[in-house]
């Protein structure tokens, strides 16, 4: 009897150091974040504050929103989120980005190419002017009076244009800057992308100056004829131009 309980002793003492061996190199292997979720503006700059008794790798879900180094040092990018996954070799974490604007000059429609003109209307109101079926609108904002909507033979929103009052310049370059990515400059063109490349890329944005009063914010959905080198296909459309005379001068 003494012989057996001896041997059930050892059992349990050797299953318990066992137990307690197989716990810590379990909790050895965590990784242990201070945060988990962060609000940032763009270019905000963020250390990662992870520790584990196993190196730790970062891996960025959108560079757009963000970029991250193999020591976890974040940088925030455009306006938008994305996570930033920790792994070790037994563990893994997911820091949340949430990049915030720090420039809201102006409202951008939440609206889709594509849309129709009567979905149009119903979102904005009826109070607008109209020539060769496309429509504007005046009081849109404070600092970006004017929305202009640009349909084709079918009645679908095929791009639309907000004006920016030039007196806010150089607000208007840094809240286009923390949403898109700039592209290039030609003959007075700025172009921006809401992706880094092609294959993410689903909105371009043409900024030019219309006169001196006024900045025009083309908005457009990205095609193949905005991945072209060139830019002096972007101008005034004519019937952006009819509708923009129309307004100023009343």
């Amino acid at each position: 009897m003494k012989t057996f309980t001896n041997s059930l002793s050892l059992l349990l003492i050797t299953v318990l150091v066992f137990t307690l061996s197989s716990c810590e190199k379990e909790k050895a292997n965590l990784i242990s974040v201070t945060v988990l979720e962060k609000t940032f503006n763009f270019e905000d700059e963020y250390q990662i504050e992870a520790t584990s008794k196993s190196a730790i790798s970062y891996t960025v879900e959108n560079e757009y929103n963000a970029k991250i180094t193999q020591t976890g040092y974040l940088t925030a990018g455009r306006v938008g989120e994305t996570t930033i996954s920790l792994n070790n070799s037994e563990d893994q974490k997911t820091f949340k980005v949430i990049v915030k604007p720090k420039y809201n000059l102006y409202p951008e429609p939440n609206i889709k190419f594509g849309a129709t003109k009567n979905s149009i209307i119903s979102q904005f109101g009826s109070d607008y002017i109209e020539t060769e079926g496309n429509i504007a609108y005046s009081n849109y904002s404070n600092t970006a009076p004017i929305i202009l909507f640009l349909f084709d033979a079918s009645k679908k929103l095929e791009s639309y244009a907000i004006i920016v009052e030039s007196i806010y310049s150089s607000t208007l370059g840094s809240f286009l800057v923390e949403r898109y990515l700039p592209v290039k400059e030609e003959d007075g063109i700025f172009l921006f992308a809401n992706g880094l490349n092609s294959k993410t890329t689903t909105l371009a944005v043409a900024l030019q100056l219309y006169n001196i009063s006024y900045w025009m914010a083309m908005y457009m959905p990205f095609s193949s004829t905005t991945k072209s080198p060139h830019l002096k296909y972007i101008t005034t459309p004519i019937d952006f131009d009819n509708l923009l005379k129309k307004l100023i001068n009343n």
